[in-house]
């Protein structure tokens, strides 16, 4: 089942919750610096979970303001975008020169590589979704258009999504987490519509970009297969190598390295987590379709910079040092590898 995670300051003295907090908040929701407000206690409480590669957070806090410098992007440069949903009181935005007030009812989306400010006027209570940038924004987008901007969460699209993650928060234990990960994809897809929408494009998806969603979706389905292939998810898709090939074209990354990684992806989830730690690092990567320890450690050392064994190690530190000097592999150093190994020789 999807496992959803309850933190709070009310687990620690009220002397130690602003520090609790920070910490909190460095470790789930990225490399952000993060200060409360003087006046009162301070409190605060995040329901989170991860639906595939993307975050699902509840959370509600005292009045904090956190940024994002360019130092703290390059110590983590995903390539993320975080999604906004506003439930209760009112929250500042600020990125790119542009600033915006989100209140109940509104939502707003603002992208980790860029530094950001974001100032929480009292207590607040929101939706955060965290979700890889090429999942959410079409590659057609102009960024700039789109991000720190006020849409709508009371009617159309964002009505959808809002109740969606409503719902997804009551139900998402219950679900396995093919199921979950199915919850984070249709979140996505609602707020890139919505986005599509704003930009004044056609909202039904291309021909391209439904191919490249129909692959994806056989991907993650079958990512734990060690014989996932471009050859197989073509015959499975009843689809040309070479039309497969044209509907990532604009990602970023081949097929070959999107499999790579998400699989790297899921090892790394997996080597720092609880949850996982009985699991040897060879069960973990032959679970998720790595069939070679030896090109798995290769492979996990060319994308994060540090050996598998490492990076656990790393993970049982402390909150503090989860997952501290790690970025998610590079198209560089994947590319690198795909092109010596072959996405089947793993």
């Amino acid at each position: 089942m999807a496992a959803l995670a309850l933190v709070s300051t009310d687990q620690v003295a009220p002397k130690d919750s602003i520090p609790y907090w920070k910490d909190l908040i460095w470790q789930l929701l990225g490399r952000l610096r993060s200060e409360a407000s003087a006046e009162g206690a301070f409190r605060g409480r995040l329901l989170h979970c991860n639906a595939g590669d993307v975050r699902l957070c509840r959370l509600s806090a005292s009045g904090h303001r956190v940024a994002r410098t360019p130092d703290l992007i390059r110590q983590d440069d995903r390539g993320l975008l975080k999604v906004v949903f506003q439930l209760e009181g009112t929250t500042w935005f600020e990125q790119g020169g542009r600033r915006t007030l989100l209140h109940p009812g509104e939502w707003s989306i603002y992208d980790t590589m860029k530094s950001y400010t974001v100032a929480n006027n009292g207590d607040i209570e929101q939706f955060v979704l965290v979700a890889p940038r090429e999942k959410v924004l079409a590659a057609h987008l102009n960024p700039d258009e789109l991000l720190v901007q006020r849409y709508d969460a009371r009617a159309g699209i964002g009505r959808l999504a809002r109740e969606l993650l409503q719902h997804a928060f009551e139900e998402i234990e219950s679900c396995s987490p093919e199921s979950a990960e199915a919850i984070g994809e249709a979140v996505a897809q609602l707020l890139r519509q919505s986005l599509m929408e704003r930009a004044g494009r056609p909202t039904s998806l291309t021909l391209r970009e439904a191919l490249r969603d129909r692959i994806r979706t056989y991907i993650l389905r079958n990512l734990r297969d060690p014989e996932l292939s471009i050859d197989r998810i073509a015959a499975a898709l009843r689809c040309s190598k070479r039309n497969l090939h044209k509907a990532f074209s604009n990602d970023g990354a081949t097929i070959s390295e999107t499999i790579w990684r998400l699989r790297l992806e899921h090892c790394r989830r997996d080597l720092v987590s609880p949850d996982c730690a009985w699991k040897s690092i060879t069960e973990i990567a032959f679970s998720w379709g790595f069939s070679s320890a030896t090109h798995f450690s290769k492979a996990f050392k060319d994308a994060y910079g540090l050996s598998p064994k490492g990076c656990r190690l790393m993970g049982v530190g402390g909150v503090a040092e989860e997952g501290a000097g790690l970025e998610l592999p590079g198209a560089g150093g994947l590319a690198r590898y795909v092109m010596r190994e072959g996405v089947a020789a793993n």
